[in-house]
């Protein structure tokens, strides 16, 4: 059984050309910074608030507050 030189300069594998960055990836790359950077400001102004899912009672109308029946 022969062994391969791994000294060879040639590279291994099929080579592939890479395609060129098109404007649509380079939208796409700016949407998912977008989603990122207003997910951090939203969880940086939950904090303020305690990460609270419901407003202090104080903060809260009289229409949420008392509950209503729906007649069908």
């Amino acid at each position: 059984m022969s062994l391969l030189e791994s000294s060879s300069s040639e590279p291994r594998g099929v080579l592939v050309r890479r395609q060129k960055t098109t404007i649509y990836t380079i939208l796409l790359l700016i949407a998912v910074l977008a989603l990122v950077f207003s997910s951090l400001v939203m969880i940086l102004e939950w904090a303020q608030y305690g990460f609270q899912y419901k407003p202090p009672a104080s903060m809260r109308s009289a229409a949420i507050v008392t509950p209503f029946d729906l007649k069908v």
